[in-house]
């Protein structure tokens, strides 16, 4: 196990629980890869470059509270971790929330993340940003 590339994943995990996005990307690569199963409605996405990806983040943020980000355990595999997280977001429109678990797998080389994929339930997430982009009276 590479324990610098785990201490680098764990630390970016902590500033995206605390909702600093500026710090969490600084521990990507310029040109990381993301992948984020789609659904009918998405942030994250497919794409390249720490640019992309903190839009697409900030996006999120901006419509959502992280309540809870909690790592449940790391398995080192070929060429990085495999990361089981427990989340729980919160709608700044209305107020409804999720919580759930997923399945993050990291790359990191030179000290910077370089890919990020989840591994989620896709649908379950897609119509709750669908039901949560809409005002209820």
């Amino acid at each position: 196990m590479d324990l610098n590339a785990y201490v680098v994943v764990r630390d970016a995990y902590s500033a995206w629980r605390e909702g600093d996005l500026e710090r969490f990307t600084r521990y990507l690569a310029p040109d990381i890869a993301f992948a984020v199963p789609s659904s009918s409605t998405t942030f994250v996405g497919t794409g390249t470059g720490r640019d992309t990806l903190k839009q697409r983040l900030q996006a999120f943020l901006d419509a959502y509270d992280v309540l809870e980000f909690t790592l449940m355990s790391a398995i080192p595999t070929e060429d990085g971790f495999d990361f089981r997280v427990n989340y729980h977001y919160s709608s700044k429109t209305n107020g409804l929330d999720i919580q759930g678990a997923q399945r993050h797998l990291w790359v990191v080389r030179g000290g910077l993340i370089t890919s990020f994929t989840v591994v989620h339930d896709a649908g379950r997430l897609g119509a709750f940003f669908d039901l949560t982009s809409r005002e209820f009276a």
